[in-house]
C-alpha cells in the first residue's frame, strides 16, 4: 500500500469509530515492542466543545497500517518515532506527527527484560523524576 492509502484507512477506521456528531479528533498510537504491538487513545470534540473519548477499538488492520506506515519512515530515512499523533476536522483535513519518546521505550525495554513495576518506578523517579498527579 502506498502511504496515502495507509492514511486513508487510518482515518476512515477513525471516522467509522465516531458515531455522534464531532469537529476535531485527535488520535493517539504507540509503537511497541519493536513493532509487534501498537496502542491506540483518543478524543474528539463535540460542536458545543465537549471532549469525548474516541473509541479505538479497531480492527487489526488499523494497526498493520499503523506499522506499515512506520516501516515506510524507516525505509525513508526519517528519524526514529515510536508515537503518532493524528489530527482530524470534521472537513477532512488532517495532520500527523510522528515523535520519539524516550521515557516509554525505556519502559518497554525494563518489562521486556523481565523488570518488575517497583524496580521501573524507582528507575523513572531518579531518570525523569516524580510523576505528576492528575
Amino acid at each position: 500500500m502506498t502511504q496515502t492509502e495507509l492514511y486513508d484507512q487510518l482515518i476512515a477506521a477513525v471516522t467509522d469509530n465516531l458515531t455522534s456528531p464531532w469537529t476535531i479528533c485527535r488520535l493517539n498510537g504507540r509503537y511497541l515492542d519493536n513493532g509487534q504491538d501498537v496502542e491506540f487513545d483518543g478524543l474528539y470534540l463535540t460542536p458545543d466543545g465537549d471532549e469525548k473519548p474516541l473509541s479505538t477499538d479497531f480492527h487489526e488492520d488499523v494497526a498493520e497500517a499503523v506499522v506499515a506506515l512506520y516501516e515506510l519512515r524507516k525505509m525513508q530515512g526519517q528519524p526514529r518515532a515510536n508515537v503518532l499523533q493524528l489530527d482530524l476536522s470534521a472537513q477532512g483535513k488532517y495532520t500527523v506527527q510522528f515523535s520519539w519518546d524516550q521515557e516509554m521505550q525505556d519502559e518497554e525495554d525494563h518489562f521486556n527484560k523481565g523488570g518488575t513495576a517497583r524496580e521501573w518506578q524507582a528507575i523513572r523517579e531518579a531518570k525523569y523524576g516524580a510523576e505528576q498527579q492528575d
